[in-house]
């Protein structure tokens, strides 16, 4: 049921365009439409039939799991392509073909400009990916899911470094949490992990190196790949006591995270949320040491649209957020030289109010 509802959505567009078909070569696009794992295989949607291809490895596998949505077919030979994708267009009245114009290649489109030379070629206009905006129940069920196996990871780490503080290094609490997170049922790792100390939390997207813990500030960014959605979430903690200093850029941080989970809902602009955040970090004294967003989607890819913007001023249009949309907030102060701090919460928009699905302690820990 889900497939057929995303398959007629993209349908009902085209039928809005007389004679337009939709070719989707995208990775998570594919998925999207599909719901299983290929790493070889495209689509094809008309306004009254979809077909899928792939090569041989898969295609067993397709006409099984898709045989109720798609025509599933073996790629034509090269030589006949042409030929072939001509004449079956042609039987669907087609004259316009749509694609994915921010996930094609340049030599991608050169064969599409060719095989394709007796259509219009159009741009999509991100169609797909605005339809990922807004998540169905099992989509969230996943996330949920994604982010309970990265909660339990942290808990896990914690315990790890407080037993190893004195030996163990950024590389190691990586591998720790990439490993900790697959044994108990994520896919892999959501994306590269985080894992810096001391004077590196001030790097925003620092690499953990095979370098022992420093003291201070231990920056940790992660998140779990569940039946292909993703999770993120951002703690930092503390190697030994504080200083004043760093317990206060800390409630800083915290208290911009929390000023925005209580504003997050579904019809406001995402822009006021982030002036909320920036308002806070400028009165502290630090409104020049946060220069990312304030937070972003995420699902199938760890970043999807939208995102909330980095200033006012930045906004190319406006973006409101809608129900059921899931987002992250995770604002920060990085003092070059000194420190960072980062907290990192995983949300799901509702009408009046929003979900937290991150349930780690955001109290500073220290170990």
């Amino acid at each position: 049921m889900v497939l057929s509802r995303r398959i007629e959505t993209i349908q009902k567009k085209l039928s809005e365009k007389e004679g337009s078909a939709f070719v989707i070569i995208s990775p998570f696009n594919r998925r999207y439409l599909t719901d299983i794992k290929t790493s070889s295989g495209y689509i094809i949607i008309t306004p009254e039939n979809g077909f899928f291809f792939t090569d041989s490895r898969y295609i067993e596998f397709a006409k099984k799991s898709l045989g109720a949505y798609y025509t599933v077919e073996p790629y034509p030979k090269t030589p006949e392509a042409k030929k072939y994708y001509t004449e079956l267009l042609q039987r669907e009245n087609i004259k316009n073909i749509l694609y994915e114009e921010n996930s094609i290649y340049l030599k991608t489109k050169k064969h599409f400009d060719d095989i394709f030379s007796e259509f219009a070629l159009l741009e999509s206009g991100n169609l797909v990916e605005k339809m990922r905006e807004v998540k169905d129940e099992s989509e969230i069920e996943n996330i949920k899911k994604a982010q309970n196996i990265t909660d339990t990871a942290f808990s896990y780490i914690l315990n790890v470094i407080s037993q190893n503080a004195n030996t163990i290094t950024e590389s190691d609490i990586a591998a720790e949490l990439e490993y900790f997170m697959k044994k108990n049922g994520a896919e892999a790792a959501a994306f590269d992990i985080i894992a810096v100390s001391g004077k590196k939390s001030s790097y925003p997207h620092g690499q953990p190196e095979n370098i022992k813990l420093s003291k201070g500030f231990l920056t940790m960014d992660f998140g779990a790949l569940y039946n292909g959605y993703c999770s993120d979430m951002t703690r930092t903690v503390c190697l030994g006591r504080p200083t004043d200093k760093m317990q206060e850029v800390y409630g800083t941080v915290k208290s911009a995270q929390c000023a925005a989970l209580e504003m997050i809902k579904a019809d406001i602009a995402a822009v006021e949320v982030d002036r909320a955040v920036r308002g806070i970090i400028k009165s502290a004294g630090y409104g020049d040491n946060f220069g990312h967003g304030a937070g972003h989607s995420l699902g199938l890819e760890i970043h999807e649209s939208p995102g909330f913007p980095k200033s006012e001023e930045e906004q190319k249009e406006e973006i409101i957020l809608s129900e059921n949309m899931v987002m992250t907030m995770e604002p920060g102060i990085y003092l070059e030289g000194e420190f960072g701090v980062r907290i990192e919460d995983l949300v799901v928009v509702k009408q009046g109010g929003c979900l937290n699905l991150t349930k780690s302690e955001k109290e500073l820990i220290v170990i």
